[in-house]
């Protein structure tokens, strides 16, 4: 299993009493960025006995975790975004500022992204807020480049510029430098727009500026998949 938008205590947590009662299956939980990973090794006397074993506690976990799972094989999350906009015939759009397109990047890795994907836009600046995204001076000088109000700018206007059924946008500081008291490194908001819903989360990583940025993106393919679900 890969699961995301929980740390592995937590996931840990809330899994070992399923798992420690079982001594075949074997249950290894590890960290990796962004993401954690459920391995279950089972051993029986041919494949198919193996294979039984492993799959009642296996579905014993993803009925305890649910949503939290994303993939229940090899794929990655950005995969898994790609089969659902496939699948619902629907088109994305960012407008991304601290993960600098990292976004994008990962979105259209996958062979095939272009049937959905549309655009994605590095708004790094003010300037390029306003140019790119049509974000309204007033609201970045009212709370800042890094509020709830710029980020659903950037997710309702790359949305509106592009044609896009969903738009995405984040924006945040990944430090090392640019935090303050009340918005501290590592403090991310990201939005999803959707014809007339428009959704916000706030986020508060920590890390360096890649570990940063990559857990950014992470949560902000996470929202598309939640609402595409």
């Amino acid at each position: 299993f890969k699961a995301t938008g929980i740390a592995e205590s937590g996931l840990d947590e809330r899994i070992a009493p399923i798992y420690a009662k079982y001594k075949n299956p074997v249950t290894t939980v590890l960290a990796s960025p962004g993401e954690v990973q459920i391995h279950l090794i089972g051993r029986g006397k041919s494949e198919e006995e193996a294979r039984k074993i492993v799959t009642e506690l296996a579905d014993k976990i993803e009925f305890e975790l649910g949503d939290l799972i994303f993939s229940r094989g090899e794929e990655n999350l950005e995969q898994i975004v790609g089969y659902y906009l496939m699948m619902r015939e629907m088109t994305l759009s960012v407008a991304e500022s601290c993960t600098g397109g990292l976004v994008s990047q990962r979105i259209t890795s996958v062979p095939g992204s272009s049937s959905y994907f549309l655009s994605g836009v590095t708004c790094y600046s003010n300037r390029s807020k306003i140019d790119l995204a049509g974000i309204p001076p007033l609201v970045i000088g009212m709370g800042g480049a890094v509020s709830a109000e710029v980020a659903k700018g950037l997710a309702e206007g790359i949305r509106l510029k592009t044609g896009a059924t969903l738009g995405l946008g984040i924006t945040g500081i990944a430090g090392p430098a640019g935090g303050t008291v009340e918005k501290p490194v590592g403090l991310v908001h990201i939005a999803l727009s959707m014809d007339s819903s428009l959704d916000h989360k706030e986020f508060r990583f920590a890390g360096d500026r890649e570990r940063i940025r990559m857990w950014a993106s992470q949560a902000a393919l996470d929202m598309v998949r939640r609402k595409l679900i």
